[in-house]
């Protein structure tokens, strides 16, 4: 929303009084302040426009190719719808985080993608006319079962709009092909170089075996001066690195001075003491075992690198300046351990609704009634459909098999019993269990005489090593074919974190001046918005 929609909204909300509203002393000022920032802000966006008319949504030009901002924003909708799926709604403010990252990834594709087409045109590569015309049937029928969906159950309406406008279905269908072939065939070009790139990976025997034996997860927790790469400016972040080298210095003299220093206590009071005076400062996280791939580059380097036990810091990512505590390291071949698994019945006596103090009370007498008759030589299937409150109770309350991963206090309960012992009742979550131990099976450690375990360690091996040489041809091809920011992306990145901010200061200046509204900023997504979308 442009600044003078969000100050007309604002007044319609009466978060901003409406200007004969405001104190006679306050208004000249303020009034004059806001003619200012509408006058500069019409003036500025009115100079965007006209930029934008002429060179269009450009957001990258790689060599000779054009990413437009209406590709990356297709994908980054395509990222929220698939997210929605499973019940994230990436567009919310507690995900503003993760949709930064995934507007991110959007832009590395699209460049990544770009590059390959490029690079496929300079060597004259061509595409497999039998895999194209498979890719675009396939392409066609989920754009017309897409359209399908707009109709709902309405299959008749569907049939009777596409022969409305289109004569029958398979001119519909014609129509779809020469729209959307363009576009498959950039995917083909782009997938053919990435087959060129795999093929010059090769994994030996020896190979795997060293591979098995390296290291392969590391378990650390981490301190984190959080940046905005965005908003921060170079000060400021230079100020943050002085705040977590201090941090750092200080961790290393009293690791020294003292052989029980516990990192996890320290930086939890040392986030929450940094937060009290800036909120959301700083962060502490206990981030469990991690494989390669799963953290930023900077961040794992380092925490591999690193012995067990030591401190590392601070180190710079996207994110910020991290002292990072490694806690333990694991070989690949405990990726491929089987764990030991347990299958049990459970009663679930279940905290209820209202008061949870007096729930878990009355949860806890009840489960103590029920261990009761257990001992007394009730059944324990009889207890389950007498007592249990669970869903399950009406198929036995059956647990399948299972580990520590995930259900570690029901497994922790199981630890100590021998094949249909029962627990004594505990907590889990807002329940009250019994646990019955119905079969166990027990640890397995993974070896490569195993042709499952051997085969899939070859294959990730081998994932691992096409994912680094394609990084290594994107580095490559970056430097063959440039890849430059758009003139549109730089205008408008170049307003929101100058003029922009400037406007937002004086916003909020203008809010506590006149004692109304929110001086707090919404957060923000990152995710590029041009005026006409306002």
């Amino acid at each position: 929303m442009g600044k003078e929609s969000r100050i007309r909204q604002e007044r319609k909300e009466g978060l901003v009084e409406k200007p004969g509203t405001y104190h006679k002393d306050r208004f000249p000022v303020v009034m004059r302040v806001i003619a200012l920032v509408l006058i500069v802000a019409l003036a500025t966006w009115g100079s965007l426009f006209a930029i934008k008319s002429v060179t269009g949504t450009i957001a990258y030009q790689v060599g000779t190719g054009k990413i437009l901002q209406s590709d990356i924003t297709a994908r980054v909708q395509n990222y929220i719808d698939m997210y929605k799926q499973y019940g994230m709604d990436l567009t919310a403010a507690e995900n503003a985080s993760t949709l930064k990252s995934v507007h991110q990834d959007a832009i590395d594709s699209s460049i990544e993608q770009e590059l390959f087409i490029q690079y496929a045109k300079s060597k004259n590569m061509t595409i497999d006319p039998a895999k194209l015309k498979t890719a675009l049937d396939t392409e066609v029928e989920s754009a017309v079962a897409q359209s399908q969906q707009q109709f709902g159950t309405d299959t008749q309406g569907f049939n009777d709009a596409v022969i409305a406008q289109y004569g029958s279905l398979d001119k519909f269908k014609a129509t779809l092909r020469p729209q959307i072939q363009p576009f498959v065939e950039r995917q083909q070009l782009a997938d053919a170089v990435t087959a060129e790139i795999n093929a010059s990976v090769t994994v030996s025997d020896a190979d795997v075996r060293t591979y098995f034996a390296s290291q392969g997860r590391v378990n650390a927790d981490h301190l984190l001066i959080n940046i905005d790469a965005d908003n921060d400016s170079s000060s400021t972040i230079a100020a943050k690195k002085k705040v977590a080298q201090a941090i750092y210095d200080e961790v290393v003299k009293q690791k020294a001075e003292n052989a029980t220093f516990d990192f996890a206590k320290y930086a939890q009071e040392k986030a929450a003491e940094l937060n009290k005076k800036t909120p959301g400062y700083a962060t502490y996280e206990a981030l469990g075992f991690f494989t390669n791939g799963q953290m930023v580059k900077e961040f794992e380097t380092a925490a591999f690198a690193a012995k067990t036990g030591d401190i590392v810091g601070p180190i710079q990512t996207s994110f910020g300046f991290h002292i990072i505590h490694k806690i333990a390291e694991e070989p690949v071949s405990a990726i491929y351990d089987t764990a030991e698994t347990a299958k049990a019945a459970h009663i679930v006596l279940g905290f209820g609704t209202g008061d949870q103090t007096a729930g878990a009370k009355a949860a806890e007498t009840l489960a103590n009634k029920v261990y009761a008759e257990l001992q007394k030589g009730l059944s324990f299937k009889a207890a389950i459909t007498k007592y249990s409150t669970d869903a399950d109770a009406k198929t036995g309350g059956i647990l399948d098999y299972f580990s520590s991963v995930g259900d570690e206090t029901r497994f922790s309960a199981l630890s100590s019993l021998k094949t249909g012992q029962y627990s004594k009742p505990f907590v889990d979550g807002s329940s009250y269990e019994i646990v019955q131990l119905l079969d166990r099976k027990p640890f397995v450690k993974s070896t490569l005489s195993d042709k499952a375990t051997y085969d899939t360690v070859k294959t990730a091996l081998e994932d691992e090593r096409k994912a680094d040489a394609k990084t290594t041809m994107v580095t490559k091809l970056k430097v063959q074919f440039p890849v430059r920011e758009g003139q549109w992306s730089r205008i408008t990145r170049w307003y929101s974190r100058g003029i922009g901010k400037v406007f937002g200061a004086i916003g909020r200046w203008v809010v506590k001046a006149t004692g109304k509204g929110t001086t707090t900023t919404p957060a923000a997504t990152d995710v590029p918005t041009t005026p006409s979308a306002q």
